[in-house]
């Protein structure tokens, strides 16, 4: 019953966005996905995931545009993949030093009170415990282009891709400044 909640949840948030992210795809146009291709190559455990996302605008490499990045959202909402620049939140091993894109599997989750008003809520303790958390898949942002390859389909739980998003991210940092809750809004969807 949760999943299906879940999956209902994500499906009215990516209609929601659309019909409320036109102020975001006009001002921020390396959110708004113009067009997005997932292909699955190989065989039982040997197959593997590329993503290729192609957006309205060049996606910032600078560091400076806050956190945001693309997901491949998974048909049980868990497991999912992200391609994510926080620079203000270091947890990966991975992170690119100058503009803090990096990879991630994590999981999803209704939004607590602490993450009111976005679609969903990083779920960090799950999240923390999947080995494919800290993960290291090459990736490359080029102009208005964005990719990643070789990702383990078994990473992702062999769940299939119900969707590609856009998406930003609002952290809730303690007193330590580590985040006590990552809030996920989605942007557009592909």
């Amino acid at each position: 019953m949760k999943l299906r909640k879940i999956l209902t949840l994500l499906s009215a948030a990516a209609g929601l966005s659309l019909a409320s992210g036109a102020t975001i795809a006009e001002t921020e146009g390396y959110l708004s996905i113009w067009s997005s291709t997932v292909k699955v190559t190989g065989k039982g455990d040997k197959k593997t995931l590329a993503m290729d996302i192609q957006t309205a605008k060049p996606i910032p490499v600078d560091g400076k545009s806050g956190a945001f990045g693309y997901a491949a959202l998974t048909d049980n909402a868990n497991n999912l993949l992200v391609l994510v620049t926080h620079l203000q939140i270091d947890d990966s091993s991975h992170e690119d030093a100058t503009n803090g894109f990096h990879t991630h599997v994590l999981d999803l989750k209704e939004p607590t009170a602490a993450c009111a008003g976005a679609n969903f809520e990083v779920d960090l303790e799950n999240s923390a415990k999947n080995a494919a958390f800290d993960a290291d898949y090459p990736w490359k942002v080029k102009g208005s282009k964005i990719s990643v390859e070789n990702v383990p389909v078994k990473d992702l739980g062999d769940a299939g891709v119900d969707t590609i998003v856009s998406f930003t991210l609002k952290p809730v940092l303690d007193a330590q400044q580590k985040p006590t809750n990552l809030c996920v809004t989605v942007a557009d969807k592909g």
